[in-house]
């Protein structure tokens, strides 16, 4: 992605943190030459020493194969973003922006076919987003359990290339920055807030 240095962040944890956060992901990978787009959320770890993405998709869907072909796969987790209004700032020739976090990790894919495999991505993307209900699917008749999992195939992406972009403001001069900016942030919609919340974090402003 288009990356100026400014914008850049590589601090593994930190990315790492956003692919869990925010884990409903556009996966992108060619098929036939033409870009392919599947929306899934996944499941980013470190393991090994790398960062790793499992998760899974409809056995109908074509990318798996492509994927299973040793295919680059690209996965861009779509952190907070929101519009900004140059009423936000000084005075001057401000125009509108956006600002955004988002991360881009590829790699190559490990296509899994066993129900054992699949079973434990399942697993983990139920730990993550409603463990509670792990009992439930533990009690599912084995039928269905088995007709459920014969009709989506599971894959894990070793990431090799990382690369994150937090577009917050830091290349404005703190004193260009005033206290409106602020107090629209903390009474601003969900976005706006979330955004702020990594501003202050990172020191961008107080």
């Amino acid at each position: 992605m288009y990356l100026p240095p400014h914008f850049k962040q590589d601090d593994p944890a930190l990315l790492l943190e956003v692919m869990r956060r925010y884990n409903f992901v556009s996966l992108i990978c060619d098929i036939g030459g033409t870009p392919f787009a599947s929306h899934i959320p996944v499941l980013a770890e470190a393991h090994e020493g790398h960062i790793v993405i499992d998760g899974h998709m409809a056995r109908s869907n074509p990318q798996w194969q492509a994927m299973e072909k040793g295919n680059s796969t690209l996965a861009i987790f779509h952190g907070p973003h929101t519009y900004v209004s140059p009423s936000l700032y000084q005075p001057g020739n401000r125009v509108p922006t956006w600002d955004y976090i988002s991360v881009h990790a590829s790699g190559k894919a490990t296509v899994m076919h066993e129900a054992s495999e699949k079973l434990s991505v399942l697993t983990k993307l139920i730990t993550h987003h409603e463990p509670d209900f792990q009992s439930n699917f533990d009690q599912m008749p084995d039928a269905a359990r088995d007709g459920l999992l014969k009709g989506i195939v599971a894959f894990r992406i070793k990431i090799d290339q990382l690369e994150g972009k937090f577009k917050l403001g830091q290349h404005r001069l703190t004193d260009d920055i005033p206290d409106a900016k602020q107090t629209l942030y903390k009474t601003g919609d969900e976005s706006q807030r979330d955004i702020a919340a990594w501003m202050r974090r990172l020191g961008y402003w107080e």
